[in-house]
């Protein structure tokens, strides 16, 4: 169905509209109608002197849907790819440019700091350029990097594409959790968009360490970042037709609409939850419909932070076990190269599966995310433990199905932790707000393993309280999470 409201348009033609449109657009579109359209059905609006072209959010209506979902797989999976690359080629890495771990780690602080001017920025970039807008900068910022990478630089320009590369993943990383985050079916969507993450770092430990050791013709380190610029700045096209009209007053009118349904939603729930005694004049007054906020704001909700903090830990584990992993199978356990890609892979296999399926096991299984991530991260440091204890012995090849299981519950948390802090933040902040989640998760990825590698420097033994220190952050992690399911569980009742 397309519903032409056009005639909602004239008022905004106005001087004083273009003025003042956020107030304006409040007294002359009735969003609470709006709200109301079947998520099914597609409609047009006139909305500060642009038409909106507005989507049905349930991917079985829309073939332009589909192809939006499949764009934000194929960036996840040159997430994986990317990131995964550089943990697979650190001891090459040091050999050609002579550094030892803690300059390693300089990569990884390189990246967070991309990410974090992401964050700072991310608002005001969808803002001004919309989905589509911050989707092509963050391609073209991934393809760019690898370019330049592909010439192999010195390694301060080798670190800066880094931190270019920080950038474009950020950008993607809050586009896409913010914008799936109002489809339907968001558990699973986003544990396999998380799970498409899972897949390119699962496929690079083997492809690239096969590519290096061809008895015939081997590649050098660097030829395989010239493979994931091409195929980033495919993903750069792919996301330039497919978001066409995710322009920048469609992200305005799209936060705005969501926050009247969510608030159509709390209020059914009112009416229908005779359980919990809940009635309408008890229910909290919405606020005024507004404009997505600046992180300035954001940053004043204690939510906020508490997400990021949790994220910050989690990310930090788990590319910390990902990245070192692999050195500390060479050192400590002597396994042979090809071996330890085979146990990377394990790895990433296990999370990749993790994110993908259960996904859909807290979709139709678990009462609330919040019950299910609990049950997640417990399940995660149980993994971490009996990782510490075999490590501590000579039967290596335990660790194979330890690792598998260990990905498997680990893989879940970021997509559910994403999926939690969409439901209960309010649709206003999902791009400043989640935004700054995400890119503070992308400090503990480069602050936990630079400290690992400062461990890891400081003498084989120190490296071998790697696993260790992840099993510490895994209960630190619970501690938190436990946290945030006690004094919540009440305001997510709301939001299911």
């Amino acid at each position: 169905m397309n519903i032409e409201l056009e005639d909602l348009g004239q008022p905004f033609l106005e001087e004083s509209a273009l003025k003042h449109p956020a107030s304006v657009l409040a007294e002359n579109l009735d969003f609470d109608s709006l709200a109301k359209i079947p998520i099914t059905e597609s409609y047009k609006v006139t909305f500060e002197g642009c038409e909106v072209s507005v989507d049905p959010l349930d991917w079985r209506s829309s073939l332009l849907l589909k192809l939006q979902v499949i764009a934000g797989f194929c960036n996840f999976v040159l997430f994986g790819l990317a990131d995964q690359t550089i943990g697979t080629i650190i001891p090459v890495l040091e050999e050609y440019y002579k550094i030892n771990d803690s300059h390693t780690g300089l990569i990884f602080l390189a990246s967070t700091a991309g990410y974090f001017v992401m964050a700072l920025v991310t608002e005001v970039c969808h803002r001004k350029l919309g989905v589509r807008g911050v989707g092509m900068l963050g391609a073209l910022s991934m393809a760019l990097s690898f370019l330049i990478i592909y010439q192999q630089p010195p390694y301060f320009v080798f670190v800066f594409a880094y931190f270019l590369a920080g950038v474009g993943c950020g950008s993607l990383d809050a586009s896409f959790n913010g914008w799936m985050g109002n489809l339907v079916d968001l558990n699973q969507l986003l544990g396999i968009l998380h799970g498409c993450y899972g897949i390119g770092c699962m496929i690079s430990p083997p492809l690239v360490t096969r590519l290096l050791e061809k008895k015939t013709n081997p590649w050098m380190w660097n030829d395989y970042y010239l493979v994931l610029s091409c195929l980033a700045t495919g993903c750069l096209v792919f996301f330039a037709v497919a978001f066409r009209h995710e322009t920048p007053a469609k992200y305005k009118f799209m936060v705005m609409i969501n926050e009247a349904r969510k608030f159509h939603e709390s209020k059914a729930d009112y009416e229908n939850d005779s359980e919990s005694n809940l009635s309408l004049d008890n229910m909290p007054e919405r606020e005024s419909l507004a404009d997505p906020v600046p992180l300035s704001v954001a940053l004043s909700s204690k939510l906020v932070w508490l997400f990021s903090l949790i994220m910050f830990i989690y990310v930090g584990a788990e590319a910390a076990f990902g990245t070192w992993l692999v050195t500390f199978l060479t050192r400590i356990k002597t396994l042979s190269y090809k071996e330890l890609s085979y146990m990377a892979t394990t790895f990433w296999t296990g999370l990749t599966l993790g994110r993908i399926f259960l996904g859909f096991v807290t979709a139709h299984y678990f009462h609330t995310e919040l019950n299910a991530n609990w049950c997640y991260i417990a399940l995660s440091l149980l993994g971490q433990v009996m990782f510490c204890l075999v490590a501590l012995t000579k039967y290596t090849r335990l660790l194979f199905p330890i690792v598998l299981f260990l990905g498997l519950f680990v893989g879940p948390i970021f997509p559910t932790n994403i999926t939690a802090a969409i439901r209960i933040l309010p649709a206003k902040f999902h791009a400043s707000g989640v935004g700054f989640i995400c890119a503070f998760g992308g400090g503990g990825a480069a602050a936990v393993p630079f400290l690992v590698g400062i461990v890891a420097q400081a003498s084989d033994l120190g490296l071998r309280f790697y696993p260790f220190i992840i099993a510490l952050l895994y209960l630190v992690l619970l501690a938190f999470w436990t946290v945030v399911r006690t004094r919540n569980m009440h305001k997510f009742k709301l939001t299911q």
